[in-house]
C-alpha cells in the first residue's frame, strides 16, 4: 500500500447501496458533502452499486451458469458501481462542485486475482491527491479492483467498505467514514430484536468477529486493513448529522461489557458427511479443492467411532454451489452427504469475555431453555458461535441480547 502524509482536511466517505439506491437519494447525498465541503472538508467519495443492483447482476450470471466465478462474472459485477459514481459525479457537478467519477483501474487499486473475492494489494493514491489539490471530488467506484495485467476484478460482499478504508489508508487519514442507511453499530440486528441499543464505541477485534459473525454493516476486510494502517472508522447515518459508532483500537474502547453484541448469520448452510476415509489425508484434500475455489468454510468438527468417521462443516449460502460441487468430485460414492439449508448462526461477541468466566454457560443455558437444537459449535477469546435452526433465530437472539443484559446499554 503506497501510504503518504495526510493531506489536512481530506475525508474519505463511503456511502452504501441504499444511500445511493435511488436519484432522490444521490441528490440527498451530493447535498451533504456539498455541506461538508463548505465546511472546509476535502472529500474524497466512495460509492456502491445502487441496492439491489449487485443482486440483479448476480442472477442474470446464475442465469447462465451459477458455478461460474471467473474473469466475466466479475466485469459483469463490477458495471454497477459505474452507474452509480457516474450519477452521484453529476448531482455534485449540479451544485456547482467539481468532481470526476473514477473506477478502480483509474484510481489504481490493484489487488490479487482471485475473482469475486479478490484482495487489494496496492492503492496508488497519488492521482487522488493531485485532484483534491485541483479542488476535484474523486468519486471512486467501490467493491471493484484490478490486477496486475489489467484484468476487472471484485472484492467480494461488502468490498466498497474495503475500498474506502484502503484508499484513507493510502492518503494517510487518521479516520474513515462509513455512511450507511442504520445510524450505527447496533447490540443486535433492530429487524431481530427490538430492544438493541446503539454501541457508541466498539473495538477493532470485537468488529473483525462482528462482521466475520454475519454482521452487515462493516465488511471483515475492511476492519482488517483499519487494523493494519490503524484507521479508524467512523459508521454514521447517510440521513442523520449526527455521531454514529466508532470502531477503534482496543485501548481507545473504555470499559467493555463482557458481551457486546448478538450476531447472527441467517445464510448459513451445514454439510455433513459419513462415512468419509479416515486419516488427515482425506481431509486435507477436500478443504484444499475447497479453498482453490474460493470456498470459506466457517465451522469444522469431526468425530470418529467404530462405525466410521463423520464430518461437518459450514459455509455461507453463496458459497453453496461450489462446495456441493467439490463434494460430490471428492466424497466417495457409499459415503452420504446431507445438505442442512435452513440453518443460522448466533453469536455473542465482546473483548470482556476474555476475563470472566461463565459466558458459555450462560450462552448454552439459554439455548437450552428455549429447547434450541444446536448443531455446531465454535468459540474464541472473544466469541461463541452456534449453528442453529433458522426457526428459532429471532427468539434465540432476543433471549441472549436480555441474558447478557444488552438491553441496558
Amino acid at each position: 500500500m503506497g501510504l503518504m502524509k495526510a493531506q489536512e482536511g481530506i475525508v474519505v466517505k463511503k456511502f452504501g447501496g441504499t444511500s445511493v439506491g435511488s436519484i432522490e437519494r444521490i441528490e440527498a447525498v451530493a447535498e451533504r458533502i456539498l455541506q461538508d465541503t463548505k465546511a472546509g472538508q476535502l472529500p474524497v467519495v466512495v460509492a456502491s452499486a445502487m441496492s439491489g443492483e449487485t443482486n440483479r447482476l448476480v442472477r442474470l450470471a446464475a442465469d447462465i451458469d451459477p458455478f461460474y466465478r471467473g474473469l466475466a462474472y466479475d466485469m459483469l459485477l463490477a458495471s454497477g458501481e459505474q452507474v452509480s459514481i457516474a450519477l452521484l459525479a453529476m448531482a455534485l457537478e449540479k451544485r456547482g462542485l467539481k468532481a470526476i467519477p473514477l473506477l478502480a483501474y483509474q484510481v489504481g487499486i490493484q489487488t490479487d486475482s482471485i475473482f469475486s473475492k479478490a484482495r487489494i494489494q496496492e492503492v496508488k493514491g497519488q492521482r487522488l491527491l493531485e485532484l483534491v489539490k485541483q479542488g476535484i471530488i474523486p468519486v471512486v467506484a467501490g467493491f471493484q479492483g484490478v490486477t496486475i495485467d489489467d484484468r476487472i476484478t471484485t472484492l467480494g460482499r461488502g468490498g466498497s467498505d474495503t475500498t474506502a478504508v484502503a484508499l484513507a489508508a493510502s492518503l494517510g487519514c487518521e479516520a474513515c467514514e462509513i455512511y450507511t442507511d442504520v445510524p450505527a453499530v447496533y447490540t443486535a440486528d433492530p429487524r431481530l430484536v427490538p430492544k438493541a441499543q446503539e454501541i457508541p464505541v466498539l473495538s477493532f477485534e470485537e468488529m473483525m468477529e462482528m462482521a466475520s459473525l454475519g454482521s452487515k454493516v462493516l465488511h471483515f476486510r475492511c476492519v482488517e486493513l483499519a487494523v493494519k494502517f490503524g484507521v479508524k472508522i467512523h459508521v454514521r447515518s447517510t440521513f442523520e448529522r449526527r455521531e454514529g459508532t466508532w470502531v477503534v483500537p482496543e485501548g481507545e474502547r473504555m470499559e467493555a461489557p463482557v458481551v457486546s453484541s448478538v450476531t447472527h448469520d441467517a445464510q448459513t448452510v451445514v454439510f455433513k458427511i459419513f462415512p468419509v476415509p479416515f486419516g488427515p489425508g482425506f481431509l486435507a484434500q477436500l478443504f484444499e479443492r475447497l479453498a482453490e475455489k474460493g470456498v470459506v468454510v466457517d465451522i469444522i468438527t469431526q468425530s470418529q467411532n467404530e462405525e466410521g468417521q463423520r464430518l461437518a462443516f459450514s459455509v455461507n449460502e453463496e458459497d453453496r454451489p461450489l462446495a456441493e460441487q467439490v463434494l460430490r468430485q471428492q466424497v466417495e460414492d457409499h459415503s452420504q452427504i446431507v445438505v442442512m439449508d435452513q440453518m443460522a448462526k448466533i453469536s455473542t461477541v465482546g473483548v470482556g469475555m476474555r476475563n470472566h468466566p461463565g459466558v458459555a454457560s450462560r450462552f448454552f443455558k439459554v439455548l437450552h431453555d428455549l429447547e434450541v437444537p444446536v448443531h455446531l459449535v465454535t468459540t474464541s477469546e472473544i466469541k461463541i458461535s452456534a449453528v442453529i435452526d433458522k426457526s428459532n433465530l429471532e427468539v434465540a437472539a432476543r433471549a441472549l441480547h436480555q441474558a447478557f443484559s444488552l438491553e441496558e446499554s
